[in-house]
């Protein structure tokens, strides 16, 4: 009873890893990916935002012209007394004003401050084109991994599948010898023992896969009970030179771009500092109406109008030697982001080099495992004839099995490595578009 009951639970997880709706490619994976990111779409709107901040106007290149209106009415009462000592009243005088007028300001000089700042303008959008650049290599990179990680999963849970079938012939052929008596109730045992224990390992790989499964689909922006299928045949990377790694990062990797960036806003604040002790050219102009009414004065309606025009020039002589702290920290700002490029510029190489050590060696390491599971396939192969025989004990069986698990789970481990290290050696280089297509 307990037997059925297990083998009804094996049934009843193999739908969820096995029978799949949707045959899903890893270049489909990128699509979708690249189509519903939600960090890709934030990105895309903060490329929106620098690209309507990089105007002129923003800068400070354009004049400012100002319209305004104003009218006002007045009622007050007034009392005067006069030196004949004659008084005179009044209760409720109105007056009447109506002004308008067109003001125009315009800093035509600022110590070149408008220039660097339309500068610092255009970096920044660059700036928000690398990181889009960034969050869509970002995600291709997070896609590729699960994806690979999803196929070598799928075989790491075939292996356990036939580790666990070769368990439970091995729990028959026991069955059947204490039957006709020709076997003995502890080797039944340990039969059953090994093929539960190969049981719940399978249960075990199946969850693992389904949360796998779930996380792609959350990448893909997807809800992670979807279900699909994907080819688990995983390409071989290339074998990697650390001189052409080394050329590619210094001409494409996103973080050392963002740094140069950074390095260049840095002299641009210096430039902006300095243009303090310039001085500020300012042209003004106006046209201004006024119209004013005393219905009950001896001047009854006054009313002016006309343009004026205007030059400024301002410079500051002393202001607490806040310019000179200002052009010091920004000195000191800017010489703190060349040294952050070159720090990272030495961190990038280090780990480019070490990871192109472990892509060759996880490729060298494919090679001899895929050679050990070969062995380790037919040593197991043969143990089993031998088995069935009655050649060889159940321990002895139980090894060879053992064997040829630890030998496939090697090789997927070194699949696996040398996807990784591949995936981060484009990463670093910019190349991550070599996924798209394949």
């Amino acid at each position: 009873m307990r037997r059925s009951s297990l083998i009804a639970l094996l049934m009843g997880l193999i739908p969820l890893v096995s029978f799949a709706q949707e045959e899903l490619t890893l270049e489909d994976a990128i699509r979708i990916g690249l189509e519903n990111s939600y960090s890709i779409q934030i990105a895309q709107n903060n490329v929106s935002i620098a690209t309507n901040n990089n105007t002129i106007g923003n800068a400070g290149y354009l004049p400012r012209l100002d319209l305004n209106v104003n009218q006002s009415n007045n009622f007050q009462n007034r009392h005067y007394e006069f030196d004949d000592e004659s008084t005179l009243t009044q209760k409720g005088y109105p007056t009447y004003s109506l002004s308008s007028g067109v003001q125009l300001n315009w800093t035509v000089f600022d110590g070149f401050a408008m220039f660097v700042r339309k500068e610092k303008l255009d970096v920044f959008k660059q700036q928000s084109d690398l990181y889009l650049r960034m969050e869509v290599e970002n995600t291709v990179a997070n896609i590729a991994y699960t994806f690979y990680n999803i196929a070598l999963n799928e075989k790491l849970l075939k292996n356990y599948e036939e580790q666990m079938d070769l368990s439970r012939q091995r729990l028959r052929i026991a069955r059947e010898k204490s039957l006709i008596g020709v076997g003995y109730g502890l080797q039944e045992l340990q039969s059953e023992v090994d093929f539960r224990a190969d049981s719940a390992q399978y249960i075990r790989q199946g969850s693992h896969l389904v949360n796998l499964k779930a996380e792609l689909n959350r990448l893909l922006s997807r809800d992670p009970d979807i279900k699909f299928a994907i080819n688990t045949a995983i390409p071989v990377p290339a074998a990697a030179n650390n001189d052409d790694i080394f050329l590619k990062i210094k001409e494409f990797n996103p973080n050392l771009l963002s740094a140069r960036l950074q390095t260049q806003i840095g002299d641009l604040e210096l430039s902006e500092a300095l243009a303090s002790r310039y001085p500020t050219v300012t042209l003004g102009g106006a046209y201004n109406f006024s119209h004013i009414g005393t219905p009950e004065g001896s001047t009854r309606l006054s009313v002016t109008n006309g343009p004026n025009l205007g030059i400024g020039a301002s410079i500051s002589l002393f202001n607490g030697f806040n310019a000179n702290r200002r052009i010091n920290n920004a000195k000191i700002l800017a010489e703190n982001q060349r040294l952050n490029e070159q720090e990272l510029s030495l961190r990038l190489k280090s780990t480019a080099f070490k990871l192109v050590n472990n892509l060759n060696q996880a490729i060298e390491l494919v090679k001899v495992e895929e050679y050990s599971v070969e062995l380790a396939q037919r040593n197991a192969e043969a143990s089993w004839e031998k088995y069935r025989l009655g050649a060889i004990s159940d321990l002895e069986l139980r090894e060879s099995q053992n064997k040829l698990l630890d030998a496939q789970t090697r090789l997927i481990s070194a699949q696996m490595n040398a996807q990784a290290a591949e995936i981060d050696i484009l990463s670093l280089t910019g190349d991550l578009g070599e996924y798209i297509g394949r």
